[in-house]
């Protein structure tokens, strides 16, 4: 994929979380720096390992195109909050340090938002990686409403924030809440629907979620603490995820969802097929 400057004017920041993330971080930044229209923000407040000389080597190289934080902070939510506060781009990206962009998808983001003035969010597709297990899933994320939203721990709603951007300078004052350990990227989702955003969605796939031991997700907080965090995110949406109809209403969004993704991947396969078709009658 060739380095090609995108619509100045549609300038992405993508804010990187880099700490500790050694054995990945050189692939996920390049996956961001092909594109020379795009900042990357790197987020790295202190590690055990040598992300930070990694990080300092592309600050380095690419001057001008890569800030980098090293301001230490007491969550991943504080330490985006630290790189929205320099990121210069109009539309806003969150990628882990472990994670990656496939090829071409910011350009797929910025000629979306070009094509789509009206959309204030983009969420993507893409691939969830299980390093563990080696096992993989396409991620199609769901069409965003209050139930969506609330329902969300009854199965409702499949987030993908590595596909997630948004239009920042709409939205100058919504922030990750540092507090959030558990779900401040889908606190940070409510907080955008909240405040009126639009939401669009593309289905091409932009990024892959690699899924491993240091993986920053809900598993290994009590039961309390989740629950806490539950009733927080309903009462940001003014909703009851505990009420007696909420698993009924959960099982049908996640029948929704089932045949929607089976309907998209007969999509994908069929136009496979045509175009493997087409290649062999002009041969």
């Amino acid at each position: 994929m060739s380095e090609r400057r995108l619509d100045p004017n549609l300038q992405i920041s993508v804010l990187m979380l880099a700490k500790n993330k050694e054995k990945y971080l050189g692939q996920a930044a390049l996956s961001v720096l092909e594109d020379r229209g795009v900042q990357l923000v790197l987020i790295e407040p202190g590690s055990i390992d040598d992300s930070r000389k990694i990080c300092e080597k592309f600050k380095r190289e690419r001057t001008g195109q890569v800030s980098l934080i090293t301001k230490s902070d007491k969550s991943a939510s504080e330490g985006l909050n630290n790189g929205l506060n320099v990121a210069r781009g109009s539309i806003v990206g969150v990628l882990n340090g472990d994670d990656v962009y496939l090829p071409g998808a910011l350009g797929h983001v910025s000629n979306y938002f070009m094509r789509n003035p009206q959309v204030d969010v983009l969420l993507a597709c893409g691939f969830l990686i299980n390093e563990n297990s080696g096992k993989w899933k396409f991620v199609l994320p769901s069409k965003i409403s209050k139930k969506a939203l609330g329902l969300g721990q009854h199965g409702s709603l499949t987030f993908f924030h590595q596909g997630m951007f948004y239009r920042k300078d709409k939205f100058p004052k919504v922030r990750f809440n540092p507090g959030n350990r558990i779900n401040w990227d889908k606190e940070f989702l409510i907080e955008l629907w909240t405040q009126g955003a639009r939401f669009g969605y593309c289905d091409i796939p932009v990024a892959i979620f690699r899924l491993n031991n240091d993986s920053i997700t809900s598993r290994g907080f009590s039961k309390a603490s989740l629950d806490a965090n539950t009733a927080e995110l309903d009462r940001l949406l003014q909703f009851d995820s505990n009420s007696f109809f909420a698993p009924i209403l959960g099982l049908f969004f996640r029948i929704s969802k089932a045949f929607f993704l089976a309907r998209h991947t007969l999509k994908i396969h069929t136009s496979s097929f045509q175009m493997s078709e087409t290649i062999s009658e002009n041969q």
